[in-house]
């Protein structure tokens, strides 16, 4: 979940040219509803966006019997990673800081498969926050 068209666009590429199939959605209620009707390996979501948040959304996936083992990826331009409370940061795999570099996105995500997949699906966040 993404509300960036740009950044969206930046993950797509990077993410395809690695193996990846690329779902999108920009913004937490439409990441939402993809996720619960696509079922995605792994979510890829910004904290920050208008309307709900991705700790938000990731609080709502995670509750959820049919989504809440699929593992979420934040993405963060709006607050240092490290400074993320320890309960706002139990919700994601990982929270990468923005802008992400191209290897370490990949990287994040072959980590949230546990490498097992190089064809995963992935659910993109709405905003660049």
């Amino acid at each position: 979940m993404e509300d960036y068209p740009e950044t969206r666009a930046i993950f797509r590429l990077v993410l395809e040219s690695a193996g990846f199939e690329v779902l999108e959605a920009s913004n937490a209620e439409d990441g939402l509803q993809r996720a619960t009707g696509e079922h995605p390996d792994v979510i890829l979501t910004d904290l920050v966006m208008p309307g709900m948040s991705g700790v938000d959304a990731a609080r709502i996936l995670r509750r959820r019997p049919d989504t809440g083992t699929i593992p979420i990826v934040a993405a963060t331009g709006s607050v240092s990673a490290r400074s993320l409370s320890h309960e706002t940061r139990r919700w994601f795999v990982e929270v990468l800081e923005k802008p992400v570099q191209p290897e370490e996105l990949v990287r994040a995500v072959r980590e949230a498969l546990d490498d097992e997949s190089l064809d995963g699906h992935i659910s993109l966040p709405e905003s660049a926050g």
